[in-house]
Formats: structure tokens, C-alpha cells, sequence
């Protein structure tokens, strides 16, 4: 990456570290009029912490390439989601937040498909999902995510997760291989809009447990989730072209290619674009069921 560019993503991280810094204060002593005013900042905040650019400016940071005077506690995720958490728990005192009709916060019920299990997020399945996938960097990379070092990071993920699950934010399931009773991956809506009621697919399956049609079989049954037990009017997923696997799963669960944004992502040193796909509950209406 050239010194432009890693200048883009400075200014950015700036910008955000004043967000975070500002929201920090008025949250802690603000008045509930500046609160109401300053959450345009805050879901400009939210959609950086949830979006792409988060994840780049961090991996940047990993690689050594920003200024070492740079303050950077908008690059901590535990930083940014306790503020998001803290602002949703005022919102809630202040009577600002409302849950739109057709939106269920049902939290991530269990889900039996035949061969797997959908469950909440346990501390006891640490160990699994760090042996299957967590520490796999090549699982994770392509995934988007950081590898984990270390079963006491998992647990502090599974907190995160579960606290997401808990807050409406997010739905996460682990995916539990019956046969075996392993942890091998995990299935999320990681974006949840209840403004516009559609939700976000990811998801991830470990390398020992790749081939066999798992992806799709959790990805179906979170589909089925989103519009019978959520509400959404809409369920979307996106993937980099260069995951031909992801886009195997996309094409067999029924997804609609919506478009494609070109060069969105900048990874291993070079550009890829983001593709869009989607289901409407119309369309899910339409169809057999998974």
C-alpha cells in the first residue's frame, strides 16, 4: 500500500478516534440533548466498527505500518462495542429506542437441520471451535477474522458474541457436527438493520469438516430463521469473488446477485471487489422451504 493511501486510512482512523473520544464523554456527562444530537456520530461509528474499513486499518496496525504516535482506541474492538452498548443502554433509558413491527429479538434458539446443531454460544465449546477453526489462519483469513492464539481469546470472543445475541445486535450460532459433537464453525446474522428489517449472513467451516455441504445446510436453516422466527424482510450475504466456495454455497441456497462493488476490499497487497446477493421474503415465500 502506498503512503497515500495509508494516509486515507490515518485520517480515517482520526476521525473515528474522535467519535469514540466525544461519544466516550457526553455518554459519561452529556445532556440528554446533545446525546439525541450526537447519534448521527454514532452510527457513523457503528458502520465503520462493522464495516470493511475497521477491519483494514487493523490489519494495518498489525503489520507495523501506522505511526506509532497514532492513537488508535477506535482499533480496539472492546473499546468501541462497550461504547455502542453503553449508548443503546441510555437510548433505552431515554425511551428513543423502538423495535419495528416484524422484528423479533428472539435471540440465536437452537436449530436442528439433520446433521448439525445451531446453538448459542457456550464458554465450554472454547477448546473446539479454537482446535477447528479459530486458530486456522487460512480459515480465518479467508473469513475476514483474526487467528486466535489462545483458548482465553475465544472465551473473550464468545463473550462478545453472546453479548451482541443478548443486546439485538447481531444473532451468532456456533455449528455443532452432531455425529461428533465438535464445534466447526459458526453461522451469524452479523448485521441486523431493524430499521429497514433485513439482516446479514457469514459464516465459517473449519478445514477438516469442508466438503461435506455443511455451509450450506447452516446457511439455509439461518435463511429459514431470519424470515420465520426474526421477521426480516430481507436476508443478504456478500462475498470476494476469489471465494469460490462461498459462492458455491450463495448459488445453492438461492440468493439473487443484487451487484457488485468493484475493488471494495484491499488484502494481500492488492484490490478485490464485493458482491452482493439477496433474498427477499417474498421470494423465500415462493420456494420450498430448506
Amino acid at each position: 500500500m502506498s503512503a497515500q493511501n495509508i494516509e486515507k486510512n490515518i485520517i480515517r482512523i482520526k476521525e473515528m478516534e474522535a467519535i469514540l473520544d466525544e461519544g466516550a464523554n457526553l455518554l459519561s456527562g452529556g445532556t440528554e440533548e446533545e446525546i439525541r444530537s450526537f447519534q448521527p456520530e454514532i452510527e457513523k461509528l457503528e458502520k465503520y466498527y462493522t464495516g470493511p474499513f475497521w477491519r483494514e486499518d487493523l490489519a494495518l496496525d498489525e503489520e507495523g505500518k501506522l505511526p506509532k504516535d497514532l492513537k488508535r482506541g477506535v482499533l480496539s474492538e472492546d473499546a468501541v462495542y462497550d461504547l455502542l452498548d453503553r449508548n443503546k443502554e441510555i437510548l433505552d433509558e431515554l425511551g428513543m429506542i423502538q423495535e419495528m413491527p416484524g422484528i423479533l429479538l428472539c435471540g440465536a434458539q437452537e436449530i436442528d437441520t439433520g446433521r448439525l446443531l445451531l446453538r448459542s454460544f457456550r464458554k465450554e465449546d472454547a477448546a473446539s471451535m479454537f482446535r477447528n477453526f479459530l486458530s486456522d489462519e487460512q480459515v480465518q483469513s479467508m473469513y475476514g477474522e483474526p487467528t486466535y492464539t489462545s483458548i482465553p481469546q475465544v472465551e473473550e470472543l464468545i463473550d462478545k458474541y453472546i453479548g451482541q445475541t443478548e443486546a439485538g445486535s447481531a444473532f451468532r450460532w456456533e455449528v455443532i457436527e452432531k455425529s461428533s459433537g465438535e464445534c466447526i464453525g459458526q453461522a451469524s446474522y452479523f448485521l441486523v438493520d431493524k430499521n429497514n428489517l433485513f439482516g446479514e449472513i457469514e459464516y465459517c467451516i473449519g478445514r477438516a469438516f469442508q466438503g461435506k455441504g455443511y455451509a450450506t445446510e447452516a446457511t439455509r436453516a439461518v435463511i429459514a430463521y431470519g424470515f420465520e422466527k426474526i421477521g426480516f424482510h430481507k436476508v443478504q450475504i456478500c462475498c470476494r469473488p476469489s471465494n469460490v466456495s462461498s459462492k458455491r454455497v450463495i448459488d445453492k441456497c438461492g440468493f439473487t446477485h443484487e451487484g457488485t462493488l468493484r475493488d471494495y476490499f484491499f488484502r494481500n497487497g492488492g484490490y478485490e471487489d464485493r458482491m452482493f446477493f439477496s433474498i427477499l421474503k417474498s421470494e423465500y415465500n415462493m420456494h420450498d422451504k430448506p
